[in-house]
Formats: structure tokens, C-alpha cells, sequence
């Protein structure tokens, strides 16, 4: 992307709408806009008088600091040539801006706290004669003359007082202007940084874009590295902090480089009197916090300003005196405190501290901050720390996905001198790296059966703890339960303890038995809670406890966990907030909330893709597709579906989830019979490794496809598998099998009270064609406008057993099934061969189609059935 952005107006529907009705009432005079520089206050004015142009004439004048001093600055161009008398030259300009025309005329003044006497009595006397409507924007921490309050009482004027955009408002601009999704670390650093002002968001994305640190990766926008400010940006900036004496630039710069710091510390290492010039300017907020009063900058871009312009040897200064009286507060161990103190040191003057570089090390660990847990290992080590900054980075930069680089720092740890547990710790945290962030299980396997050899007996907790996590990486849930036998979740280190209770969580999971399943998850939390290394562990946790409701069919539940954990996230920085998303996406997909799930599960996918792809990116991928899929989007899922089967990934092949998302997307391509044979394969790989809740999801997916020879086996499950899903999908295979609408559309109502919406859909549906079959069509009508108000709720479901019951047609369903290739574009021979018939065959079947629907080829055919795009 090159050149300049175009920038919409975004969020700001009930702004315009409440201008529109000021204009168009007759008892009032105007509205006043009021609001913060480069808050949007021209654009709005801008855009409101441009829609208004239609039918009526506007007039726009913009007041400068420039103009003030001259009489009728603001309105020259409406100025009568010729004319110098005060009176005849005012008259024209009134007359000039007021012009009969068609419709009512609307005058807008932009900055009206600039304009000049002359021209604000031109607006008064407007006003006053009620000679046209008025707009007018104001700064509202700008002096206003009193020839604009006159202005002001001389009619009825409203009031908009014009706030920046919201998170989410800032999000929608962003993709809007960028055409195409933002990842959400980005959109929340931007809306740090910006506070929703739109003149500096625009400034910032510009460059960043231009300068290449803002790149689309994956059809999703993506911030790498810090921001360098526009030059343009901080010119503006400081013209508005204005010169500063140098005690107040102490202040300013200290808050700076310490923020939040209390403001009795401000006050012994730079002035009281400068403090109280800094608040008295507006440059620093002063506000209550749970340790006393805290300081801020006002705005986070006044900080970065001053950061880019001030000496480093000042800053230096500054951020040892701040980290000093960190050192001194009562609150001084505290592990935000802590972390404080550290990242302070590191660009200060002040000598390094081991210990504090450390603690602090572990602390940004369980902040979720790995970019600075990294940083500060690393300077543990340059200071001489031993071997513990050494794991504490390897961790930090594994979790990162920056796996060659975690193998370096380990492979250079000294063992000479590890006790035995270090020396397994060491093994343990080198085969994890191995096979998690560089995607090589066999040269993970050969590290921990090397150290198993050499680590004494009370250390081998950490090699039967890897073994868990290999086999179960391999899809080996049996060995990986047996391997587990010996562990205690308590008794192992927090990290590792984290890990074998997702592991475990997974695996009972998968099998069927949710309490189990959401005991060993409550417990991987607790040891999550009680630990400094292992907060993104707690999302893949979560990751498996929410699955485990799912399949269970305790939907709301699932939702209900989700929220929890999205909520935690939304303040961690990183890959936490994507995995947060993440996380709620997968929960919104079990309950049927398409739009809400795709939104989410694309944003993460997207998020985690540049540095995990073949991990959390991949995760979440796979479910993003099968939404795009369950919503109709069959192109798109279909070409994600193709980039995905481009990837390696080498341990935990996710069989079931990637089959759902393949047979979703040949299902919407028409090739009902082939999904339907692609999640019978999945369901008996499940049965063959004892994950029985996930073969009760596929038999009911094939269900839903319209599969009628899983009943028996559904039934058999209810003996295995807890929750009321498996009940549930039995009784649903049953009535397809027999033909009994009546059963699918109670069947129906019960997914509906479940909570799975896309399962409801279905089974309405097909009791709906059931009910067609019976040549009952009230009955038929009824089922399937429930189906299709069901379909509305889930965001836009459009699933083959909707269709088929929303567009009847006197076809099998193999001749169904054939049209519906035919309209993606499938030649005879390619229909042949995906469906693993003769063309003969396939011909044959058009035929018979062609006849029974009174159409004169394939193209009328296909017309039958219109693709959902």
C-alpha cells in the first residue's frame, strides 16, 4: 500500500443524525460541536454539510489564528469587490452567504474561538434575522471571545460535544481504511497511544505503514517493533506543550520515563512549584491510585514526544532516580513493582542488579510480557546471573515462537555445575522447545531418553512429565495417560505441573469424561495462579475445558468459561489477547454464533500466525475455517482450507477438527456425500484411540449432513461419554433413520435449549423435508421457517440441510447432490472423480434432473441452486 490513506467517517452515525435535526428544526438556530484538537470536529462538519449540499446551499468558512487580526478574515471570499465601508461590506458578505437558493442555506464556521470581531458579528446578525442555519466547531480548551458567546445567545443552539472513537470504534476505522482486518495487539497499542484521536492515529498509521513496521500478513494488518514518531507528529505536539522552563521539563520528562509514579516521589526529585506549572498546563493528570496519589502524562503521546527529543544521558538519569524511589516505596517487592524497577535499570545509569534483574525476569513472565522477560534475562546473564536468566530467557523466547534462538541460549547453559533437578529441568525445557516452537518430535524424543540415562530418580518427575506431553503431542493418549501415572500435579514444578494438567485435561476430554476433565483443568488452574512462569498456559487450559463442555453438550458453560478467560486477557499484552480471542471464538462456534466466531477466530488466527504458525496460529486456524464454511463463505474457506494443508505441522495432527473444517467446505460445495464419508473416517480414528466425545461429534455432524447410519453406534456412546450431547445426537440419528419428523423437530428444540443453534438449524431442516416427504406442507413451511429464523440467530447460517429445505426440488439427493456441482463449477469428469463415480454415471444422473425439473441443460441446472458466496 502506497501514498496516502483515505480515511472514512467511522463511529460517528448518531453525531451526524443529531446535527441533521438541528438543521432541521425549525426552533433552532444551529449546533455547536465542541471537542479536543484532532478529535474529527472539521471532519464531522465537513461531511454533514456535504450530505446537506443535497437541496440545500452551505457555505463553509474555516477561522485561523492567521486571519483573527484581519476584519472579515474569516468570510474574504464572500466579500464584495470594491467595498470598504464597515456597513455595505458587511451587508454583502450577509447577503453572499445567505443567497436565495432552493432550499434553506446552512452556514458552517470551523474553529469558531479563532474568528475575528467583524466576521462574528456577521454570524450574530445571521442568527439574530435567522437568515440561515448555523454550524459551528469550537476546541474546547480554547479562550472563547465574547463576541461568539454573544453569537450563542442570540438563538437556540445544540449542543454536540464530540468524543475520540472507543476501542472499537478505532478498530472499525483502522480496517476500514486499511481494507482488511487489524490484529488486535496492534489496534490496542494504537488506541493506547492515541486515545482515540483520530488527527494522531492518522498520523501514526501513515508512517508506519509507509515505512514498512505496518504490514498485511495473511489478509490481517500487523504492528512490528516500536513506534518511531512522525516528525510531523511531534512538531504538532510540541506546539501545544508550548516551551517549557527547564524544572517543568523535569517533570515532564520524569513522568515520562516512570509513569504511573506518585506524585510524592515526583515532588522529591524534581520541584513542587513545576509539578503544580505541569498540572496548571494540562500536561499531567493527577489521580488516586490504590498506593496514593499517581502522576501521568496527560496524553501517552506527550511522553513519546518527549522521550524521542530528550537526551539519552537525561533520560538515563531520570529512570535511575525514578527506579530509586521505586526501590525505597513500602510496596517495593511487589512483582508489578518489581518488573518496574528492573525495565527502569536497564537504560539507566544505575549499576545492574542480578537479583532485582531476575525476580523481575520471572515477573514479566507471569505479566505475560515475554518481549520484556526476555530483555531482562538477557541482561541477568551479561551481569553474570548464573544459569537461572538463562532458562527464564530460553522460556520466554520458546513461548515467543522464537525457537532457534531459545535452543541457543539452552544449548550454551554450563551443566557442569546444574544440580540434578536443573540439569532435568534443562532436558525438559529443551525437548519442549523442541517439539512445540521448532516442530521436531523426534529430536525431542531423543533429548529427553538421553537424559533419562543420567537424571537421578528424585528428578524424574521432569522426564515422565515430557513423555506425557510427546505421547500425547503424537497422538498417543493411551501411552501418554500411562506415562502420566506417577505425576502429582502439586508436587511438580508449576510450569511443568501447567502443562500435564492440559495435557490431561485434553485427553479426558476427548474421551468423553467432562468431570474429569474440568477437575484436572480447575486444578491446572490453580497451579497456573501459584506460578511465575506458566500465564500462557492457561489459555491452552482453558483451551481444553471449553472443549470439554462442548462436546459434553454443557454449552452455556463453555461461554460462560470464555468470557472468564477473554476477560483476563484483554488487559495482558501480546499473544495473550489473541489467545483470549481465541479461545471465545472456539466457544462461539459450539453455540452456533457464526459472525461472532469468525470475527474472533480470524482475528486470532491472524494474530498468532506470525510467530506460532504452526502451533496457535495453526489451532485456530482450522475452527476460523469451518465457521467461514457453517456461514456459506465457501470460497473463502475453501482457498483458507488450501493454505492450510500447505503447512507442516508435526505433532498434534487435530484430526477431528481439520476433518469437521474439510467436510463443512465440501458440504457447502455441494459434496454432501463426500463430507459425510470424510467425518465417518474422522469418527472411527477417534474410536480407535478412546476419544469417544469426539466421535460423537462427528456422527452428529454427519447427521446434520443427513448421514442415517450412525444411530446404532450413537447409542452404544451413551454408555461411554458424559453430557446430554450424545443422548441428544443419537436421538437425532434415530429419526433420521426411521423418517420421523415429528422426533427431529423436537429434536430440534432440544439443541435449541442445548445451546448448539447450527444443530438446531439442521434438524429443523430436515424434519422439514421430512415433513415435505409425508406431503404434510403446513407442517413443512412451519419447520422450516424455524429453521430459518435459527439460521438468523447463528449470524447467517447457511448449511446443506437448509437449502435443501428452503428450495425443494423433485431430486434424489444424489441428483441434489450433482446439481449443486455443477453450479461450483465442476465439470462431468470432475464431478466423477470427486464423488467416485463413472461419468456415464454422472451423466445419467443429469439427465434424470434435466427431466424432472423441466430444464434444457446444465446451466439451467445450475441456476436451480444459486451459490451462497
Amino acid at each position: 500500500m502506497s501514498g496516502r490513506l483515505s480515511w472514512p467517517l467511522v463511529g460517528r452515525s448518531g453525531e451526524l443524525h443529531t446535527l441533521r435535526a438541528a438543521v432541521s428544526a425549525p426552533d433552532v438556530s444551529g449546533a455547536v460541536v465542541w471537542g479536543a484538537a484532532g478529535v474529527g470536529k472539521s471532519r464531522i462538519l465537513r461531511d454533514v454539510l456535504s450530505d446537506l449540499a443535497q437541496g440545500r446551499e452551505v457555505r463553509w468558512a474555516v477561522c485561523t489564528s492567521a486571519a483573527r487580526s484581519v476584519p472579515l478574515g474569516a468570510f474574504a471570499a464572500w466579500a464584495p469587490s470594491g467595498v470598504t465601508d464597515t456597513v455595505p461590506l458587511v451587508r454583502g458578505v450577509i447577503d453572499a452567504l445567505t443567497a436565495a437558493s432552493p432550499g434553506p442555506t446552512v452556514v458552517g464556521v470551523d474553529d469558531v474561538h479563532l474568528i475575528d470581531d467583524l466576521s462574528a458579528f456577521v454570524v450574530h446578525q445571521i442568527v439574530q434575522r435567522g437568515l440561515a442555519k448555523v454550524i459551528l466547531t469550537v476546541r474546547d480548551d480554547e479562550p472563547i471571545p465574547p463576541a461568539v458567546h454573544e453569537i450563542w445567545s442570540a438563538g437556540r443552539f445544540e449542543r454536540l460535544d464530540l468524543q475520540p472513537l472507543s476501542l472499537d470504534e478505532t478498530a472499525e476505522l483502522l480496517s476500514t481504511t486499511l481494507g482488511g482486518a487489524v490484529d488486535s495487539d496492534a489496534t490496542q497499542r494504537l488506541w493506547r497511544l492515541t486515545r482515540g484521536n483520530v488527527l494522531y492515529l492518522r498520523n501514526i498509521v501513515e508512517q508506519e505503514v509507509a515505512d514498512g513496521r505496518m504490514v498485511q500478513q495473511r489478509g490481517s494488518w500487523r504492528w512490528a517493533g516500536g513506534l518511531v514518531m512522525p516528525l510531523s507528529l511531534i512538531e504538532l505536539l510540541e506546539s501545544r506543550i508550548g516551551a517549557l522552563p527547564g524544572p517543568v521539563s523535569d517533570v515532564i520528562d520524569a513522568v515520562a520515563v516512570g509513569e504511573p509514579i506518585a506524585l510524592a516521589a515526583l515532588v522529591r526529585i524534581t520541584d513542587a512549584a513545576a509539578v503544580e506549572e505541569a498540572d496548571v498546563r494540562g500536561l499531567i493528570t493527577v489521580e488516586p491510585g490504590a498506593g496514593g496519589v499517581q502522576v501521568r502524562v496527560a496524553h501517552p503521546l506527550y511522553g513519546e514526544v518527549r522521550r524521542t527529543r530528550a537526551a539519552a544521558t537525561r533520560l538515563r538519569r531520570l529512570r535511575g532516580l525514578v527506579a530509586a524511589e521505586l526501590a525505597a516505596a513500602d510496596d517495593r517487592d511487589d512483582v508489578q513493582v518489581v518488573v518496574r524497577r528492573a525495565a527502569l535499570s536497564l537504560d539507566s545509569d544505575l549499576t545492574p542488579d542480578v537479583d532485582l534483574l531476575v525476580r523481575a525476569a520471572h515477573g514479566a513472565v507471569w505479566l505475560a510480557d515475554l518481549a520484556l522477560a526476555e530483555r531482562l534475562a538477557a541482561a541477568a546473564i551479561r551481569a553474570g546471573g548464573g544459569p537461572e536468566p538463562g532458562f527464564v530467557r530460553a522460556h520466554a523466547l520458546s513461548w515467543s515462537g522464537r525457537g532457534e534462538e531459545a535452543e541457543g541460549v539452552l544449548a550454551a547453559i554450563d551443566i557442569s555445575g546444574l544440580t540434578d533437578g536443573d540439569r532435568a529441568r534443562l532436558a525438559f525445557l529443551r525437548a519442549s522447545n523442541m517439539l512445540w516452537a521448532l516442530g521436531e518430535p523426534d529430536r525431542a524424543k531423543e533429548i529427553i531418553d538421553d537424559a533419562s540415562g543420567t537424571v537421578a530418580s528424585q528428578a524424574r518427575s521432569y522426564i515422565d512429565a515430557f513423555l506425557t506431553v510427546y505421547w500425547f503431542a503424537v497422538d498417543r493418549p493411551d501411552a501418554a495417560r500411562q506415562a502420566a501415572g506417577k505425576l502429582d500435579l502439586d508436587e511438580l514444578p508449576a510450569v511443568v505441573g501447567a502443562e500435564i494438567a492440559w495435557v490431561l485435561a485434553a485427553i479426558a476430554a476427548d474421551a468423553g469424561r467432562v468431570t474429569e476433565a474440568v477437575a484436572t483443568a480447575e486444578a491446572g488452574y490453580r497451579v497456573v495462579a501459584r506460578s511465575l512462569e506458566a500465564p500462557h498456559m492457561g489459555f491452552n487450559i482453558a483451551d481444553a475445558h471449553v472443549g470439554a463442555l462442548l462436546m459434553a453438550g454443557r454449552v452455556n458453560d463453555a461461554g460462560e468459561t470464555a468470557e472468564r478467560v477473554s476477560r483476563q486477557a484483554e488487559d495482558l499484552p501480546g499473544a495473550a489477547q489473541s489467545l483470549g480471542a481465541a479461545v471465545a471464538g472456539v466457544a462461539a462456534l459450539g453455540a452456533g454464533r457464526l459472525d461472532t466466531a469468525s470475527v474472533l477466530l480470524e482475528r486470532a488466527a491472524a494474530g498468532l500466525s506470525a510467530s506460532h504458525a504452526i502451533g496457535w496460529g495453526y489451532r485456530y486456524f482450522v475452527p476460523s475455517i469451518t465457521a467461514l464454511a457453517m456461514r456459506g463463505a465457501v470460497d473463502a474457506a475453501a482457498a483458507a482450507l488450501d493454505a492450510l494443508n500447505r503447512l507442516r505441522r508435526p505433532f498434534r495432527l487435530l484430526d477431528c477438527d481439520r476433518s469437521l473444517a474439510r467436510a463443512w467446505v465440501a458440504a457447502g460445495q455441494g459434496a454432501v456425500s463426500e463430507a459425510i464419508a470424510v467425518v465417518r473416517e474422522a469418527a472411527a480414528t477417534a474410536a480407535s484411540r478412546g476419544q469417544f466425545a469426539v466421535e460423537v461429534m462427528c456422527l452428529q455432524t454427519a447427521a446434520q449432513f443427513g448421514d442415517r447410519t450412525g444411530a446404532a453406534r450413537l447409542r452404544e456412546l451413551e454408555a461411554l461419554v458424559e453430557g446430554p450431547r450424545v443422548g441428544l445426537a443419537a436421538r437425532f440419528a434415530a429419526a433420521l433413520r426411521d423418517g420421523d419428523a415429528a422426533e427431529m423437530a423436537a429434536v430440534s428444540q432440544d439443541f435449541e435449549r442445548m445451546g448448539d443453534l447450527v444443530a438446531a438449524v439442521d434438524a429443523a431442516a430436515q424434519a422439514a423435508t421430512a415433513y415435505r416427504r409425508q406431503e404434510l406442507r403446513g407442517t413443512a413451511l412451519g419447520c422450516a421457517a424455524r429453521a430459518g429464523a435459527l439460521a438468523e440467530q447463528c449470524g447467517g447460517a447457511n448449511t446443506p440441510a437448509l437449502r435443501e429445505a428452503a428450495e425443494p426440488l423433485p431430486l434424489t439427493e444424489r441428483e441434489a447432490e450433482i446439481v449443486m456441482l455443477i453450479g461450483a463449477g465442476l465439470t462431468n469428469r470432475a464431478i466423477a472423480d470427486r464423488l467416485t463415480l463413472s461419468v456415464r454415471t454422472v451423466e445419467s444422473h443429469i439427465y434424470r434432473a434435466m427431466l424432472k425439473t423441466g430444464t434444457n441443460g446444465r446451466d439451467e441446472l445450475a441456476a436451480l441452486r444459486p451459490r451462497h458466496r
